[in-house]
């Protein structure tokens, strides 16, 4: 008879030296320096977010008001962020263990459950971390409108942004332990999702998640409903907990492997390896069947063949994408009525949101890059063929963009959104395409001449090749700053004068597109 405390008491040894030796590597100067950084950009960004709010307090009426109705809202958030959670436990998620671990210490004679445990106590302790940092962040930057303690504020909105992150987490956990299976996990989120979506149709509270976001607004109005919320996390975390160890090896040796690949991409900021990862890891395959056959023409049509390989492309995307694509419009349109309103950070989530879903419109100028002979095999310049494919993404963010406007006109009234989509849907649908293409045009960096360049000014050129895309389509929504906040004065002809600076971005972005060139590994 095995005893089990002697093999559990060597894997704990074990991990304590593989911890002992890891942190030796890291000399503490190098550590501090890290979180040095990284406080000062978060102290940064919270400034400049508290500068750029209307100085103006809400009432306690419209502070009451407030709390009555944004807590649907939250919610809904909330229940997207676990049904995301149980797509990822339904793909044999949420943990991610390194290949080692998999390979030697789940087949070693030492019960699963003492392997699995430790990691994902620390998964679920570093949800709770991250959602309790945004929360106050979020707590800190809301004190400033609404007439509450802004510690208060702080602590409720912690604890509510932490919640939920843990649930999610846990969710995934239950999820993967149970082995359930990718389609019924996908249904139990939609359930959840509308049941959220319900609430905020209904303008009422009946969701575990509306609930959990009416945590946030305690320092205005106290609920004790809202308690029920963290009653369900213990359960959740206890069911996460309880049948860790019945995870599938295969998936986790599969995450392992994809999840090195990832990271290694990211460091390198090979944007297109990351995406192609990222669907893998998410088993996002593209559809055997189009959603709608394009048949092949006898006589010779006036469409350009790049035109119609885009459509075909776009026609096999997947439904999970598609859902994705239009969630990413709805959160773009609803920033953009917040930054209506007033508060004019939202302004950089609208242009990121639109970003990542250009980045999917972008997908048939990724297959060029992906096939570096069959594109320098084009008779013409390489350029000029990945120019041809601006007007597929055009449209499709186009439709993007007008699913926005529907989006936004949840917080703005219909005469704002309309005279407002009529100047602006055609330069940001632009911007958005062309910034995505540039980010997938431009490839893997050339690190060995970056290198001759000098660790400084290759660092800042690694920067820019991050920022530079995204903020293309920033600055195409930067003109909406001018509108006014007057329903009945919208100032559209300032708004369309503006967008001239946006185009000349659009102009620049078009002729480096212009000169790219295949790359060959």
């Amino acid at each position: 008879m095995t005893d089990v405390e002697t093999p559990t008491e060597a894997l704990q040894d074990l991990r304590r030296a593989r911890r002992h030796n890891r942190l030796s590597e890291v000399h503490w100067i190098d550590a501090l320096y890290r979180v040095y950084m990284v406080g000062l950009a978060a102290v940064i960004f919270i400034m400049f977010a508290v500068s750029r709010l209307p100085n103006d307090r809400l009432t306690n009426d419209e502070a009451m008001r407030f709390a009555n109705e944004a807590p649907m809202w939250l919610g809904l958030g909330f229940a997207i962020a676990i049904g995301i959670g149980l797509r990822s436990g339904g793909r044999g998620g949420p943990l991610v263990l390194e290949a080692p671990v998999v390979m030697h210490e789940l087949n070693a004679p030492v019960p699963r459950e003492s392997v699995v445990r430790g990691p994902a106590i620390k998964q679920l302790r570093f949800m709770a971390f991250a959602g309790a940092v945004i929360g106050a962040i979020i707590g800190e930057v809301a004190a400033h409108r609404l007439p509450v303690n802004p510690a208060a504020a702080i602590a409720c909105g912690a604890l509510s942004f932490a919640l939920a992150g843990v649930l999610a987490s846990a969710t995934a956990l239950a999820a993967s332990g149970r082995r359930l299976r990718w389609w019924p996990a996908n249904f139990l989120a939609a359930i959840l999702i509308a049941w959220s979506a319900l609430d905020v149709l209904g303008k009422r509270t009946t969701s575990p998640f509306t609930l959990m976001a009416d945590i946030a607004f305690w320092p205005i109005t106290f609920r004790a409903l809202a308690l029920i919320s963290i009653v369900l996390v213990a359960v959740v975390i206890w069911l996460g907990l309880s049948r860790i160890g019945d995870l599938s090896i295969e998936h986790a040796l599969r995450r392992a492997g994809l999840v090195a690949q990832l990271r290694f991409a990211v460091t390198l900021q090979d944007v297109r390896t990351v995406v192609l990862l990222r669907r893998q890891l998410s088993q996002e395959n593209a559809r055997l069947r189009p959603w709608i056959r394009i048949g092949r023409s006898k006589k010779k049509s006036f469409i350009p063949p790049t035109w119609k390989r885009d459509w075909q492309s776009y026609l096999r995307f997947p439904l999970p994408r598609l859902i994705r694509m239009a969630m990413f419009g709805a959160i773009a349109g609803l920033s953009l009525g917040a930054l209506w309103r007033g508060t004019i950070p939202m302004i950089i989530v609208a242009g990121l949101a639109l970003y990542l879903v250009a980045y999917d419109a972008s997908e048939p100028t990724a297959q060029e890059v992906d096939h570096p002979t069959r594109w320098e095999s084009f008779p013409e310049a390489p350029g000029v063929l990945i120019l041809q494919h601006i007007a597929a993404a055009f449209v499709v963010m186009a439709f993007i963009c007008l699913i926005a406007a529907g989006a936004a006109t949840l917080l703005v009234p219909f005469a704002v959104v309309w005279k407002l989509t009529l100047v602006m849907f055609v330069p940001v649908a632009l911007a958005a395409a062309v910034s995505a293409m540039i980010s997938t045009a431009q490839g893997a960096p050339d690190m060995a001449g970056l290198a001759g360049l000098g660790p400084d000014v290759m660092g800042w050129l690694m920067i820019a090749r991050l920022v530079i895309p995204p903020a293309i389509t920033i600055v195409a929504l930067l003109p909406l700053l001018s509108a006014g906040s007057d329903p009945n004065a919208i100032n559209t002809t300032k708004v369309g004068n503006a967008t001239v600076y946006s185009l000349f971005a659009v102009g620049g972005a078009i002729l480096y597109l212009r000169t790219r060139k295949p790359k060959h590994l």
